[in-house]
C-alpha cells in the first residue's frame, strides 16, 4: 500500500485534495475529529488498484461552523479544526481545516482576511467585522489615512493561545477611538476599508456568514419595497367566513443603491447566497430568508449596476417589525 496523494498539514475545506492510495485489497478508512471517530468505512480499490476519497473537504466542513460576533473580539472556536486521517487503523496524517464553502485563490497556509474581498466601503454608522486565521504572538495591525493625508499604524489585536480564527470588530467607530481621529480610509490585516459619508435617506444593514462561514457586513442605502401577502387559514363559522390562523407571508425587496468598487460586487453575490443572514431592526437583529435575486454583474470597470434582492423574515411572527 502506498499513498500518491494526501492532504497538506493546512487546508480550506472546498479545495482539499482527495485522498489516492495505492492498494491492492480493500483498507478501511478512517477520520477523527476531537477525540470522536465520524467516518469509518470500507474501501475496495479499482480497476487501476486505487482508492479514492473524493470531496474529503466537504466531509469535513460538516463538523465545522461559525457564530455571530460579540464584542470587539470573537473567538471561532468551530469554524476550523484539526481532523485525523487513518488508513487501516493507523493515523496517516493530521491536517488542519479551515471551513470554506467555495473554491477560492486563497492560500491555506496563510489565508489572510477571510472574506472573498480585500477592499470594500463602509460608513460611519455601520458596524464591520473582519475574521483572520491567527497563531499565538500574531499581530493584527491597523493603518489609517487621516483626513490631511496623514498616514497613522498601530496594533490592533494580538493573539494568545491555540492556532484560531478570530473575529475583529473593525468598524469606523472603533477605529476612530483607536487613532482619536476621523479618517478617509483604513486597512486591516490586508482588508481595504473606504469610508463613505454621504448623508442617506435611509441605510439598511444586513449580516450574514459569508463563504468561510465568518461574519460579513452588507449594507443597502436604495430603497425598501414590501409586497403584504397572506396565507392564513380561513373557514365558516355561521355561514361567515373567518380566519383561524394567521399567517402572513410579506416579502421585502431590497435595492442595494449605489455600488463603488467591483469588488462590492463579489460581497453582495456571496450575500445573496448566503445560508444564514439577518436584518438589523431597531438594534435587534433578526434571522431573513433571502429568497430571490436579480443579481446582474458587468465586468467593465466603468459599469456599474445596483443588486436587488427580495427576503422575507425565518420566523413569520416577526412580520410586523418593519
Amino acid at each position: 500500500m502506498n499513498v500518491i496523494q494526501r492532504p497538506g498539514a493546512v487546508e480550506l475545506a472546498a479545495d482539499m485534495p482527495d485522498y489516492i492510495i495505492d492498494t491492492d485489497s480493500t483498507i478501511t478508512f478512517a477520520v477523527q475529529f476531537n477525540g470522536q471517530t465520524i467516518l469509518s468505512e470500507e474501501y475496495v480499490p479499482d480497476a487501476a488498484y486505487q482508492v479514492r476519497v473524493r470531496k474529503l473537504g466537504r466531509f469535513c466542513a460538516k463538523a465545522l461552523w461559525g457564530v455571530w460576533p460579540s464584542g470587539n473580539t470573537t473567538y471561532q472556536q468551530r469554524v476550523s479544526g484539526t481532523f485525523s486521517f487513518l488508513i487501516n487503523g493507523e493515523k496517516d496524517t493530521d491536517t488542519y481545516v479551515l471551513f470554506s464553502r467555495f473554491i477560492s485563490k486563497k492560500s491555506a497556509s496563510a489565508p489572510g482576511v477571510l472574506s472573498p474581498i480585500s477592499e470594500k466601503v463602509t460608513r460611519p454608522d455601520v458596524s464591520e467585522y473582519a475574521s483572520f486565521c491567527l497563531t499565538s504572538g500574531q499581530n493584527i495591525s491597523a493603518t489609517i489615512t487621516d483626513l490631511s493625508g496623514q498616514v497613522e499604524s498601530k496594533t490592533l489585536y494580538t493573539h494568545v493561545g491555540d492556532k484560531s480564527v478570530c473575529t475583529l470588530d473593525v468598524s469606523y467607530a472603533r477605529l476612530k477611538e483607536l487613532f482619536d481621529k476621523d479618517f478617509n480610509s483604513a486597512t486591516v490585516g490586508g482588508l481595504m476599508l473606504h469610508v463613505d459619508r454621504t448623508a442617506y435617506a435611509e441605510k439598511y444593514i444586513f449580516r450574514f456568514l459569508n463563504m468561510f462561514d465568518v461574519p460579513e457586513m452588507v449594507c443597502a442605502v436604495g430603497s425598501m419595497v414590501l409586497k403584504g401577502s397572506d396565507d392564513s387559514e380561513t373557514g365558516y363559522m355561521w355561514g361567515v367566513e373567518r380566519k383561524f390562523v394567521v399567517n402572513p407571508s410579506d416579502e421585502y425587496t431590497v435595492n442595494s443603491g449605489a455600488i463603488f468598487l467591483q469588488s462590492d460586487y463579489k460581497l453582495w453575490h456571496d450575500f445573496v447566497g448566503a445560508q444564514q443572514a439577518q436584518i438589523l431592526v431597531d438594534g435587534t437583529w433578526y434571522d431573513i430568508v433571502i429568497s430571490a435575486n436579480n443579481y446582474e454583474r458587468d465586468f467593465r470597470k466603468n459599469v456599474l449596476k445596483a443588486v436587488e434582492f427580495s427576503f422575507r423574515f425565518a420566523d413569520p411572527d416577526n412580520n410586523r417589525v418593519l
